[in-house]
């Protein structure tokens, strides 16, 4: 019997964006359609309802369904505690209600620290729908450091019990399991890896779209950062630093991404600093052919995390065949490592410096072995049919009943 399966999503669903979460959630809600099940995306951005299969056996593929004339259920109205009436400013009575009129047997929240999901999950308790929640790397150390304070307070307050209460938590790695215990979760978690960006088969139809631009490029040795350009989470401060201390001869830094805070003006003063700023190139985001456009002309693609659930864009440049430069954050499942299919490097500046310096010493044979393997694990390992039907059976088993067929243990369960 296919599974009613309400994904909620913080921003526009689609693929027009940066945001890594967003393009997770739109592969899984696809590739779970397209298994089969009834799927639905509520998004909190633009307040669209996306139903990609209402019925499992017609896919409604980019329909967007209103709820309005179907009978809304009253949003269940209790005796609240004082942690609910501090909430309730945050609890979207349209959300709410909408969500519940389309009946799902499971809501599956994406991220944390977002206090309208907190709020709205005990409705959902009281309507008899359970929801679990992929957290997306933001309870990794260096992740938390970031607004310790509020965060701290936010977790003992409101959000420890909101995630203690979810049928079971969604790990991408056994890794970002162990953070999530650390955070005091006691609920069974599920580690299921993210899947490869739906782009990542596409060819380059301009693969010399970058030099159009950037024609001094065209004779150098290109290094592409693609993704939000956020320093401290994706480690850019560090790669700038590093790139200037590697001292490489004919080569340059793209980076690829929209501003994040200021942060494009803070890397390039740091760059000019550095007296690099002639080969640090800032690209704004690109999307869909021109993103697969652009990433032709890489020659090795960086991506210096201090922390991640499991990055698309890594994923995408592997499927791509490209040779990367890594941290171990940035291959938490470490089947990069194991393959010899990248770099790797640890988050600091000496680290990735030398390891600028043994990437851009490679010969062209040797990129294009490395991003062979690269290709190998990620079309072995990061399937999203394969992904789906394992979140699809993580769910069955946190819906049934214990005396029928057991619960999810309490400690992480790999779904292979």
């Amino acid at each position: 019997m296919p599974l009613r399966i309400a994904h909620i999503s913080n921003e526009a669903f689609g693929l027009e964006t940066a945001s890594g979460v967003q393009q997770a959630v739109y592969c899984l809600a696809r590739a779970q359609a397209d298994i089969g099940q009834a799927v639905a995306v509520f998004s909190r951005d633009d307040h669209a309802i996306n139903v990609l299969a209402d019925d499992p056996g017609n896919v409604l593929a980019d329909a967007a369904e209103s709820t309005s004339d179907r009978p809304s259920p009253v949003v269940p109205a209790s005796r609240i505690s004082f942690r609910q009436w501090l909430l309730s400013r945050h609890f979207e009575q349209t959300l709410a209600r909408d969500v519940l009129a389309w009946r799902p047997d499971i809501v599956h929240f994406h991220s944390v620290h977002i206090p309208e999901n907190i709020a709205l999950a005990p409705h959902l308790g009281a309507a008899g729908i359970a929801y679990c929640v992929t957290v997306h790397g933001a309870l990794f150390r260096a992740a938390l450091r970031r607004g310790w304070l509020k965060k701290t307070l936010f977790n003992v307050v409101f959000e420890r019990r909101y995630l203690n209460e979810a049928r079971f938590i969604h790990a991408l790695s056994p890794g970002e399991s162990e953070s999530i215990r650390r955070h005091g979760v006691n609920r069974p978690i599920v580690v299921v890896p993210n899947g490869l960006p739906p782009d990542s088969h596409v060819l380059a139809l301009q693969p010399d779209a970058l030099y159009a631009e950037n024609p001094q490029l065209r004779d150098q040795r290109v290094f592409m950062f693609v993704g939000r350009l956020d320093p401290w989470h994706k480690g850019l401060d560090v790669l700038v630093d590093a790139f200037a201390a590697a001292r490489l001869a004919e080569a340059s830094l793209v980076l690829v991404g929209p501003d994040w805070r200021g942060s494009r003006r803070a890397l390039a003063k740091r760059a000019e600093q550095l007296g690099i700023s002639s080969r640090v190139v800032f690209i704004e985001a690109a999307f869909g052919q021109e993103r697969v456009d652009l990433f032709a002309a890489a020659d090795i693609f960086v991506h210096p995390s201090r922390w991640e659930g499991l990055s698309l864009s890594v994923l995408a440049a592997a499927a791509a065949g490209k040779a990367c430069l890594i941290t171990r954050e940035a291959d938490p499942l470490g089947e990069f490592e194991r393959a010899q299919a990248a770099v790797v490097v640890e988050p600091s500046v000496s680290s990735i410096a030398e390891g600028l310096r043994r990437a851009g010493a490679l010969t062209r044979q040797e990129l294009d072995t490395i991003g062979a393997r690269a290709r190998r694990v990620a079309e072995t390992h990061f399937s999203w049919p394969s992904i789906a039907a394992r979140l699809v059976e993580a769910y069955r088993l946190g819906l049934a009943p214990q005396e029928a067929c057991g619960t999810l243990a309490s400690a992480p369960r790999v779904l292979r």
